[in-house]
């Protein structure tokens, strides 16, 4: 008998059912032998404890393999059910909110956007609450069989009290949506910050797949970062870590007092985000005259993108500019924590690969060490992956189940 077989005959079950379910999720197809031998345990605890992970859908057989040197019976390989359940991910932005049905390998099965300011005033969650039953019932899914749901908020979170600290564009403050979600939803919830929840994803499944010291930097209508550190995330003392949006990249900028301060947003936020980029265009526009942009009822970054990669020469000024901002920051976070890569997400970092070229000359010249920069492998759909990995990260949320 392996170690893993002793204690108690309740105990030394349940360990070796959930042993046996991680070598399949992680290592099929297998063959029972091949499971017993990979894990020390006797084929015919193996056996046993297969036949009731096949009756739960955990798993599934898929034929017969090779057969051995010796030749004799091809042994039937086995397959971990990555429909065996599903996760519920959501991301809920300051502009929209996406929603989605996922199995367990991360395919997204269905997905729902909506606008966000429309709902957050009359309840947010009571309508994730209706276009996630809508998914399901479409997909023909038992809710039952939701393993959790996962909620990236756009604000600090302290995700120990399910509070959301602070998020400006949802004028929310010491808000309690895990305690709010929890009497609206029938599944576990777990929340975070939406950029904490991105590195999640992009670890599981994206860009930083299988790296232990990963930063993301999300440039959006603000900035943040989300941070995994040998493995794990990290979050900080008071759930702050990451407020990168609050770095100083220009002492003389940060000392002019026609700088305003607004609250909930940094520096770095108002001279490089996304709202800080249409304000300085719409501000230089007014000492022009015959610009295209003035036609606009409303100026975008994207607008002051597009026309900066035209050689516009209002908007490249503009650009250069916050390029240099985000390059710095950048600079320094490589400084502080040694990465194994950055990666951009957010609106801006479409453009990524317009300005990486001079995003990487920055940090050559002032960062500590040469750092790998990368664009986000999913676009809008990492806050909703990173969401599912956030439910499935709690490894208890699966193998809970299997007691």
């Amino acid at each position: 008998m392996s170690v893993f077989e002793k204690g108690t005959p309740f105990t030394m079950k349940e360990k070796n059912k959930r042993l046996i379910l991680q070598c399949i999720q992680d290592d099929s197809p297998l063959s029972r032998s091949e499971i017993a031998e990979k894990l020390k345990i006797s084929k015919p605890t193996v056996s046993s404890i297969v036949e009731e992970l096949l009756q739960e859908e955990w798993i599934k057989e898929i034929g017969a393999g090779t057969a051995g040197a010796q030749g004799g019976r091809r042994p039937i390989q086995i397959m971990f059910n990555h429909q065996a359940r599903f996760v519920i991910g959501v991301d809920i932005g300051g502009t929209k909110t996406l929603a989605a049905i996922s199995d367990l390998s991360g395919n997204l099965l269905a997905t729902t956007l909506f606008h966000t300011q429309e709902e957050v005033q009359c309840g947010i969650l009571h309508k994730v609450n209706m276009v996630a039953k809508q998914m399901l019932a479409e997909l023909n899914i038992d809710e039952k069989k939701v393993l959790g749901i996962g909620i990236g908020v756009p604000g600090m979170t302290n995700v120990k009290d399910g509070i959301v600290i602070d998020a400006p564009s949802l004028r929310w403050k010491m808000h309690p949506l895990k305690h709010e979600a929890e009497k609206i939803f029938p599944w576990p919830v777990f929340i975070d910050n939406d950029v904490n929840v991105a590195v999640l994803g992009e670890q599981w499944l994206g860009a930083a797949k299988g790296m232990s010291n990963v930063v993301l930097i999300s440039i959006g209508t603000g900035i943040g970062c989300g941070m995994i550190l040998e493995g794990n995330l990290y979050r900080g003392s008071s759930w702050a870590a990451g407020e990168i949006g609050y770095f100083v990249t220009d002492i003389h900028q940060a000392k002019q007092k026609d700088d305003p301060i607004y609250s909930g947003y940094g520096f770095l936020d108002r001279h490089a985000g996304g709202a800080g980029i249409a304000n300085k265009a719409s501000q230089a526009l007014k000492k022009q005259s015959n610009h295209p942009l003035q036609e606009k009822a409303l100026i975008t970054a994207k607008d002051v993108f597009d026309y900066a990669k035209s050689d516009d020469p209002i908007a490249l000024k503009i650009i250069e500019e916050v390029i240099d901002h985000i390059g710095f920051a950048i600079a320094n976070v490589i400084s502080i924590i040694n990465p194994e890569v950055i990666i951009l997400g957010g609106g801006i970092s479409k453009s990524a690969d317009w300005y990486l070229p001079r995003l990487e000359e920055i940090i050559s010249q002032f960062a500590s060490v040469p750092t790998e920069v990368k664009r986000s492998a999913f676009g809008s759909e990492i806050g909703v992956l990173g969401a599912v990995s956030l439910v499935l990260r709690e490894r208890e949320c699966v193998l809970k189940t299997l007691s």
